[in-house]
């Protein structure tokens, strides 16, 4: 009979730590534009953003800057790179070429862009990982809402 009481007890303590959890990690992990330092003088910012969908396929596509590998990104995480104004060729990891796996930007002084990582885990069957990543840049209206599920990375 003692041990009927405390299990709605015990039951009650641990929803509370969940939603306690919930809530501080949502707080404390959430990423925003405005939490990097500030942008240096005649430089710009890429933001690089990879939603969390659950139930895909966990690779972390490596990004490429004109064809150089800078870092992979995991899902749910966002992270910027600094780079000096010119035009620049981003692209993202992918088996075989795909149309809408890169993006070709005229970086200008003192902006920030946004470049959104998504996949598709129908890719050729030949192909490892099977995943098809796109990258595509974000307006200026969607990053609030895309930044917010996101955990912030910092510089990479």
């Amino acid at each position: 009979m003692n041990s009927l009481r405390r299990t709605p007890r015990a039951a009650g303590a641990a929803l509370l730590f969940l939603v306690t959890l919930a809530v501080w990690s949502g707080t404390v992990l959430a990423a925003t534009p405005e939490q990097a330092p500030p942008l240096a003088s005649s430089q710009a910012r890429v933001w690089f953003l990879r939603q969390l969908l659950p139930g895909e396929s966990f690779h972390a596509p490596m990004i490429y800057v004109n064809g150089a590998p800078i870092t992979t990104i995991g899902e749910g995480s966002a992270f910027y790179r600094d780079f000096a104004p010119g035009q620049y060729t981003f692209s993202v990891e992918n088996c075989l070429p795909q149309p809408g796996a890169s993006q070709t930007l005229t970086l200008r002084p003192d902006t920030q862009v946004a470049l959104l990582v998504t996949q598709d885990d129908n890719g050729a069957e030949d192909c490892v990982p099977p995943q098809v990543s796109y990258l595509r840049q974000l307006q200026p209206q969607q990053v609030p809402y895309m930044f917010a599920p996101l955990t912030y990375l910092g510089a990479k």
